[in-house]
């Protein structure tokens, strides 16, 4: 397919790479920074602008993978009549394109995109679409890219973004902050690299509710007053702490009475 992209941040730059890999053909990169929609074209040997007047008006789908607070400027500015538009957000309904187009759908990586990686493992994509027509098209490309592919409308989407970002995000500012206290600390983050590694090995093969461990599981006030008194020279985790034992515990615990 020949593809339109407008944006340049990295689900422009990871969707290009991957469709262009997959033997797609991406004519155009639009994107408010004229020297981001150049580096990106560049990459994927296609025409830039940074004016949507610009825009190439024969391609097959038009990709917006802009910020989310970016859709609501394009359903504002751009009119593509009938032709296919795509938006790549989790936390954006379908309805906030509407206006762009009549064909409209959603091409939802459900992966944490670094446009610095070039290789991932086999990406889940959910897709939405106003219409079957817009269905057969994003299927035929998303397929392309993808063997893991899911059909979820908007609320569904908005609650996998959710998952995703207690699963992904706030799991990766956590080790921001593991990483600063080892560091502050004088301690060598790296020895965590292996039980890091084990706790997400065993997702592989184990509901996270059979392999929990630690103190607050335990109930161990005293193991955990040692920790809070450490952290009372780092506000942040010492806010955090409670928090997460807290609910670790009483997870449990609720869980045990049901049973």
């Amino acid at each position: 397919m020949e593809i339109v992209i407008i944006g340049s941040g990295n689900v422009a730059h990871c969707f290009g790479h991957f469709m262009k890999l997959h033997g797609h053909q991406i004519k155009q990169v639009i994107s408010r920074n004229v020297d981001h929609a150049a580096e990106l074209a560049e990459l994927l040997h296609a025409e830039s602008s940074s004016d949507l007047l610009d825009i190439n008006m024969e391609v097959d789908i038009y990709l917006l993978a802009v910020n989310d607070g970016a859709l609501a400027e394009l359903n504002d500015e751009l009119r593509l009549g009938k032709r296919f538009v795509l938006h790549t957000a989790g936390a954006v309904p379908l309805s906030a394109i509407s206006k762009i187009s009549s064909n409209t759908g959603v091409m939802y990586p459900l992966q944490s995109l670094r446009k610095e990686i070039k290789s991932y493992p086999d990406i889940p994509l959910i897709l939405e679409a106003a219409n079957e027509d817009v269905m057969r098209r994003i299927q035929a490309l998303a397929q392309s890219i993808s063997s893991n592919i899911s059909v979820k409308n908007s609320a569904e989407r908005l609650k996998l973004h959710l998952a995703a970002v207690f699963c992904n995000n706030f799991t990766n500012h956590l080790q921001a902050l593991t990483k600063d206290f080892c560091d502050r600390e004088q301690l060598d983050y790296h020895l965590l690299h292996p039980i890091l590694q084990e706790t997400f090995n065993r997702l592989e093969k184990f509901a996270p509710t059979e392999v929990q461990t630690g103190p607050a599981i335990r109930n161990d006030q005293v193991t955990m007053q040692k920790h809070l008194d450490i952290l009372k020279a780092y506000p942040t985790m010492g806010m955090v702490y409670p928090v997460i034992s807290e609910s670790i515990f009483q997870f449990y615990q609720d869980r045990d009475k049901k049973a």
